[in-house]
């Protein structure tokens, strides 16, 4: 039987001492190992030998990137040469994965979107523009909810992390279906710096999934918000993480609030 290839030959499955699938996956299999299954949604299947964290991570890129709508197909064709033959060979595990992925995240509650073009605050001082980014940090939470003071932003700033660039009404509802509040913590590290060119700010935060099993990963970061000095509005949104991307999966939790 094909099944046989995941318990080293054994001719049947063997009894395992577990209670519970949830126990088993937390005992026996590697966390970044075990996000990429529940991205996946795919059942308890043991994994290929062959996976590596370099694939894991490929696969977990895609998922963001379709997940705040940028087309794979799009993906493909921006991915350098050298990672072809990388592609060849994950070719019919990604195809599975993103057609899972895309039909998961068609079923998941999306938040509202942010609404169109309003009036914006142009012309606002240092201080005037680090209360509302202050606000929106500490009272919103906007890392994971998404819920910007849209009328500080230029319509056509662009939203950066460490996966992938996005404009706004794409961060903004990806951020929304990718992410459960109520299960996340943010917390702003110090002050909000502002000048006429861009405000920083450090954070602190712990991101539930909203994805089976509801993982929970850890990390910090800084974020760069770009300002147009003409009209003090803000043009970009870039996010630097402390750790690397497995380094962050590494941190994942299951069944534990923020």
């Amino acid at each position: 039987m094909a099944r046989r290839k995941y318990y080293n030959g054994a001719s049947s499955v063997p009894k395992l001492p577990f209670s519970c699938p949830v126990h088993f996956c937390k005992t026996m299999i590697p966390t970044t190992v075990l996000l990429s299954l529940c991205l996946s949604s795919a059942a308890f299947t043991a994994p290929s030998s062959r996976a590596s964290s370099q694939s894991e991570l490929a696969l977990f890129g895609r998922w963001r990137r379709k997940t705040r709508g940028v087309p794979d197909a799009e993906a493909r064709a921006e991915a350098p040469l050298a990672d072809a033959r990388q592609d060849e060979e994950e070719d019919s595990s990604r195809r599975i994965f993103l057609s899972t992925v895309a039909t998961s995240t068609a079923m998941l509650p999306h938040g509202a979107l942010a609404k169109g073009p309003e009036s914006k605050q142009t012309g606002l001082s240092d201080d005037q523009l680090r209360e509302i980014i202050k606000a929106d940090m500490v009272d919103k939470s906007f890392l994971v909810t998404a819920d910007i003071t849209r009328s500080v932003y230029d319509e056509t700033a662009t939203f950066t992390d460490e996966i992938d660039e996005y404009t706004m009404d794409k961060w903004i509802k990806g951020t929304q279906s990718l992410f459960v509040a109520s299960g996340s913590r943010v917390s702003l590290v110090g002050d909000v710096d502002v000048n006429k060119k861009e405000v920083t700010f450090r954070f602190d935060e712990d991101l539930m999934f909203n994805i089976p099993f509801k993982p929970v990963v850890a990390l910090t970061g800084k974020v760069v918000l770009t300002r147009d000095e003409t009209t003090g509005l803000i043009t970009s949104y870039r996010e630097f993480w402390d750790q690397s991307v497995n380094e962050v999966l590494k941190t994942a939790k299951f069944g534990k609030r923020a």
